[in-house]
């Protein structure tokens, strides 16, 4: 299985095998993650907010609210893994309004702790800026997608991984000869 996207960057044309095999997971990617480091992410969140759907005083606007959340994922020891953005239509079920709000569980686990049907739309690999604690930005790697949970409308969903984590080097995999 491929993932190409109108961004140009197959997830096969990266040249680490977690990459990979991150990039072409449908599932949890908190769940991938801890797998991988071999211990338990948590949740910071860095902003969240609602705002409305459609610009003040439209006479038209719709009710409903839009959110915007921005998370990191970190080890116990402060590294962050990741750093999300989750953008959509507040859900109207409560029990989904507590999941993607959530200040303590990231998304992925919360997802799954609750038995929630998710299905996920990939829309692009692509490279981004990763900004290191010193300012400096060097290359990440950045998936985005769409999420359903439930029937709830989907979630506009980026993340972008820390290149220590998930390296971004493209390239092909030379075989040693045996």
């Amino acid at each position: 299985m491929t993932t190409t996207t109108a961004s140009g960057i197959p997830a096969d044309a990266f040249a680490d095998p977690f990459t990979r095999r991150l990039l072409h997971h449908r599932g949890s990617t908190t769940a991938q993650l801890e797998q991988w480091l071999g211990c338990r992410l948590r949740l910071r969140v860095v902003d969240q907010r609602l705002t409305p759907l459609s610009p003040p005083g439209d006479p038209l606007a719709a009710a409903e609210a839009c959110l915007v959340r921005r998370t990191e994922l970190l080890t116990g020891n402060g590294l962050v893994v990741s750093r999300n953005l989750v953008i959509g239509q507040l859900p109207q079920q409560q029990e989904l309004v507590e999941v993607v709000t959530a200040l303590t569980v990231p998304l992925g686990r919360a997802v799954a702790e609750r038995g929630i049907a998710q299905r996920r739309t990939a829309l692009g690999v692509s490279l981004g800026a990763w900004r290191e604690p010193l300012g400096n930005e060097v290359p990440a790697v950045r998936r985005r997608y769409l999420l359903r949970l439930a029937t709830a409308a989907p979630l506009y969903v980026v993340e972008l991984f820390n290149p220590a984590v998930v390296p971004p080097r493209q390239g092909a995999l030379w075989a040693v000869a045996a």
